[in-house]
């Protein structure tokens, strides 16, 4: 998908790299399907190639559709963590709203920082956790409680503990 994208925007591999702040190697690799790229790398390469992330994640079976597949895509949250994403609504059919189901799993490593477009809406399903927005003081957050903030401004959450915790983020994209 990433290949067919890249040419039809007319864009050499060694721009896409520039641009996306990625390797040519690993642009090569996720090319040839030899690799799967993070949540943070879709969000790269789509903003480099001027496409939505959902661009690059399996849709639903059909526009507004809920989706009860048995195999969920799952993603990986970043290349430096272990930490894992189920993709509920993947934005590509409509870019009002991207879905993910987030797991933070104990020993998998932090995630790194992160911006995007639009605003993030993050509920606290299991455990607790601790949102990150740069310029603010973190936000401890449990189950049950929420938060809102600006994509645009750099952020991340993390466990605020030992134990393995999940949210709900939901993307809204002006």
């Amino acid at each position: 998908m990433v290949r067919n994208c890249r040419k039809q925007s007319g864009v050499s591999m060694a721009v896409l790299a520039d641009r996306s702040g990625l390797s040519q190697p690993f642009l090569s690799q996720l090319e040839r399907g030899l690799t799967t790229p993070s949540l943070s790398s879709i969000y790269r390469i789509a903003e480099a190639l001027d496409v939505t992330p959902g661009t690059f994640l399996r849709p639903p079976t059909r526009p507004g559709a809920v989706s009860h597949e048995s195999d969920p895509q799952v993603i990986r949250v970043n290349e430096a963590a272990g930490q894992t994403a189920q993709v509920l609504i993947p934005g590509g059919r409509s870019t009002l709203m991207e879905a993910y189901e987030h797991r933070f799993e104990p020993g998998r490593g932090e995630r790194g920082w992160f911006e995007h477009p639009g605003e993030d809406f993050l509920y606290v399903l299991e455990g607790e956790i601790v949102l990150e927005v740069e310029g603010e003081e973190p936000l401890t957050l449990r189950a049950g409680q929420s938060a809102h903030h600006r994509g645009e401004v750099p952020h991340r959450c993390r466990l605020a503990g030992p134990t393995a915790a999940r949210t709900l983020l939901v993307i809204a994209n002006a």
